[in-house]
């Protein structure tokens, strides 16, 4: 479908989700980002009441996991925890913060992201909603926009797409998390980027120090079955930061996931910042 404008869109954003959960959660102390959760295995629900659905992560690092931990492996159980402990009516609140819910002031017509289609119904819902699924929706203007708040002491910028929009920069949403909130995700999101482990550390580009987060979205209407995979990656360059990009591939599952997108935003940052 070559004149679908991709951009525009609303999808899943998968992982990517995490570091605004993550915000929500250590600004309504629902996070410590010190405690260590004692997380085994690579499964995981809350009780009984949950039947056969589970909470699944891709790798066990085989040690408590703290948040910075969460977020360099990208641990899906520890978010699905995290937004049990925000509870869903502070989860929509706090969403709606970041803009969830709202049309973005924006001379382009974009569908409007949000948090969930009616409310969230159920814990699996909620616990789903903390890694970016759910009914957890963003276009990928948005998902920028909200990380541009890690480098901008907390507050999310307004964009602009036309030259007569001219003048200086401005603020769309001020103080959607705590100026040290933003500083503490930023020092965490260079290390998903930086440690050995991190899932981005393959799109780092020589000589650029970047601060970012990859994300698989699955598009499946039940748990276990083979659905269609979408990749993200978020990422902005920490010592001069100037540039940001989020960018979303679709179908790529068997191609590699979220790192079938490695070099094509190594390649962009190289060239632009280089």
């Amino acid at each position: 479908k070559p004149l679908l404008n991709r951009f525009s869109q609303a999808y899943a954003p998968g992982s990517t989700f995490k570091p605004i959960t993550a915000a929500i959660g250590l600004k309504v102390g629902a996070i410590r980002p010190d405690e260590p959760r004692p997380i085994t295995g690579l499964t995981w629900r809350k009780d009984r009441s949950w039947g056969g659905y589970y909470v699944t992560r891709v790798s066990d690092p085989h040690q408590p996991v703290t948040l910075q931990t969460a977020l360099v492996y990208s641990d899906n159980i520890y978010f699905a925890q995290a937004a049990l402990a925000i509870g869903s009516e502070r989860f929509l609140r706090e969403g709606e913060q970041f803009g969830l819910g709202e049309k973005i002031p924006f001379v382009y017509p974009l569908e409007t992201s949000t948090a969930a289609n009616d409310g969230i119904d159920s814990e699996i819902q909620l616990a789903d909603s903390g890694y970016g699924q759910g009914e957890v929706t963003m276009t990928p203007l948005h998902l920028a926009l909200a990380y541009s708040a890690f480098v901008n002491q907390g507050s999310i910028v307004k964009p602009r797409l036309l030259a007569d929009e001219a003048g200086p920069p401005s603020i769309w949403k001020r103080d959607v998390m705590p100026e040290d909130v933003a500083e503490q995700l930023k020092q965490d999101l260079i290390q998903v980027m930086e440690h050995p482990r991190g899932t981005g550390r393959a799109a780092k580009p020589p000589g650029i120090r970047l601060a970012g987060k990859t994300g698989t979205a699955e598009l499946k209407q039940r748990k276990g079955e083979a659905g269609r995979e979408n990749g993200w990656f978020v990422a902005f360059n920490v010592d001069s930061p100037r540039l940001l990009v989020a960018m979303m591939i679709e179908d790529v599952r068997g191609r590699g996931g979220s790192h079938y997108l490695d070099d094509k935003l190594k390649n962009i940052f190289s060239q632009s910042l280089q």
